[in-house]
């Protein structure tokens, strides 16, 4: 609702998943989410924004034993509080291209409002900053850089899993075996590394953009993103006249470079993520040092953006930054704009 000065609105969501658990086997899992959100804008470029609402959790043990039956459903409700600051001071000329530069930070408030068991933590704190500067090149080619970064603490907290893009659109299951020698890979996500046992995560999230390698080379509790791309619109660069064709209008080729990493615990933890090969011996496996600067993990390549069928979507090919094109590159197909 935009009539007035203070914007407000309001979001549902409900989600539906499977998890395996030890002692149950499969078990359903519901989450209902409410959220109000509140956006005052302090001037033109920048504002100020609250989220607030309940999020309700409830397990359900499958009735596949007498014993099964009669237990309860597991259920568990969060309050959440939001707070952030924004500055946008950007103009939008063409679709994905942007002038200017715009910043956000953010703080997180969740609690566990129901009752807890005495091994769980109530609180959840989460904090972060967004922001993106571009640079005009030449007419509507622009170079845009992104550094972000997310840090979670507290009793329970946020797990992030790094690489990947944002938006991917998965044509396929993640999962797949070689016919010939029984080999399982995985197209999208990587199951290892596992999330540190010994940490009570509430929320799961995605630190994106790494090209060059699948979701989760690196998870933990923090993380830090930075990236930088070359957009060029090609046709509206170099044609003087209106163009109608959408597809033809929107059509952009991207150079991009993308570092980042993903820890747990303190700064002292940072290290270089590992990237871990299965080989065709059964239960043998390489794990070696991912390709990119210090202690972040990087990739590069190249991409396509145009609009197709209504949507913006992206095509981007990418190598891990430990060589000049070295090795199979990693595809993506996603849809969304920017990074």
């Amino acid at each position: 609702n935009l009539k007035k000065r203070l914007d407000w609105g309001f979001t549902f969501y409900r989600n539906n998943t499977e998890a395996f658990n030890d002692s149950f086997g499969v078990v359903k899992q519901t989450s209902n989410y409410y959220l109000a959100r509140l956006r005052y804008p302090i001037d033109k470029i920048k504002s100020v924004r609250i989220s607030v609402g309940p999020r309700f959790d409830r397990s359900i043990v499958p009735a596949t034993s007498v014993i099964n039956l009669k237990r309860p459903d597991v259920k568990k409700t969060y309050g959440q509080l939001t707070l952030e600051y924004v500055h946008d001071n950007t103009l939008n000329p063409v679709m994905n291209i942007w002038h200017g530069l715009r910043w956000k930070a953010y703080v997180d408030w969740f609690t566990q409002v129901s009752k807890i068991r005495s091994t769980e933590g109530r609180f959840l704190f989460n904090a972060g900053f967004d922001a993106r500067h571009y640079l005009p090149i030449y007419r509507n080619v622009i170079w845009a850089v992104r550094g972000a970064a997310d840090f979670s603490w507290g009793n329970q907290k946020v797990i992030y899993y790094l690489g990947g893009v944002d938006g991917w659109v998965k044509l396929r299951e993640n999962e797949k075996i070689n016919a010939n020698t029984g080999v399982r890979s995985f197209r999208y996500f990587n199951p290892s590394p596992a999330p540190a046992p010994d940490a009570d995560y509430a929320y799961q999230a995605l630190a994106v953009n790494l090209r060059g390698f699948k979701q989760n080379v690196a998870n933990g509790n923090n993380n830090l993103v930075i990236n930088s791309e070359v957009r060029m619109p090609v046709f509206s660069t170099l044609f003087n006249r209106p163009i109608n064709n959408a597809f033809l209008r929107n059509f952009q080729l991207v150079q991009f470079l993308d570092l980042g990493t993903a820890w747990n615990g303190g700064y002292s933890k940072i290290e270089r993520p590992s990237v871990l090969y299965s080989s065709t011996a059964p239960g043998a496996s390489v794990k070696i040092r991912a390709g990119g600067l210090g202690p972040l993990a990087g990739g590069y390549g190249f991409g396509a953006r145009s609009t197709l069928l209504g949507y913006f979507v992206r095509f981007d090919v990418a190598w891990q930054m430990d060589g000049l094109f070295k090795g199979r590159p990693q595809t993506y197909l996603a849809l969304g704009l920017d990074f």
